[in-house]
């Protein structure tokens, strides 16, 4: 009996022991089940975070596209403005161009004329009378008005710096008939100071 007493105490020791085992796997056990709880509720958030990031990362890219869309287009429409302007442009340049070409061609032959027809009038005075009053305007054509030495001597030297053949507008030909015709003017002026 005493071994039964034994086993007896034995089996409630197995026993109470077993139980504190278990007590401390269902503690653990428990413990468990809440990290595990924990860690599922901050995989769900995260989670949500991760799709509220990817919605909103798809939302920036489509207003994106959008933009680059509208961008592409504005720019397309200003190039092909440009092209239009230039275009344009380059048509308003030629016929500028042309105006011009025929501006120069005229205006040389309407200074061709004019020498011409300088000419023609002096070789055609081989004298010339001098003249009470005021020299005749119609007889000059560079001091046309001059009737004082100093006024004269003043025209021809600013027309000698506008016409001097080593300046870029200067012209040979219209230099000569200047001097001839200072050379007439100043005589005659100089005969009409004396008289």
């Amino acid at each position: 009996m005493e071994q039964e007493k034994m086993d007896d105490t034995q089996l409630k020791n197995w026993l109470f022991k077993e139980n504190m085992r278990l007590e401390d796997l269902r503690d653990e056990l428990a413990r468990a089940s809440k990290l595990l709880r924990q860690q599922t509720e901050i995989l769900k958030q995260e989670q949500k975070t991760h799709e509220n990031e990817k919605m909103r990362f798809q939302t920036e890219k489509e207003e994106f596209n959008a933009q680059m869309r509208e961008w592409t287009s504005k720019i397309r429409e200003e190039r092909q403005k440009l092209e239009e302007e230039q275009s344009f442009f380059d048509k308003k340049f030629k016929i500028l161009e042309i105006g011009f070409k025929q501006l120069d061609a005229d205006r040389k032959s309407f200074e061709a004329k004019k020498r011409a027809f300088e000419y023609q009038k002096y070789e055609q005075k081989d004298s010339f009378e001098p003249l009470t009053g005021e020299t005749g305007d119609s007889d000059t054509f560079f001091f046309r008005g001059v009737t004082h030495p100093l006024a004269l001597k003043k025209r021809y030297k600013e027309l000698i710096k506008i016409y001097h053949p080593d300046n870029l507008s200067g012209d040979k030909t219209m230099l000569q008939q200047i001097n001839k015709e200072y050379d007439r003017l100043k005589k005659t002026i100089n005969y009409q100071k004396k008289a």
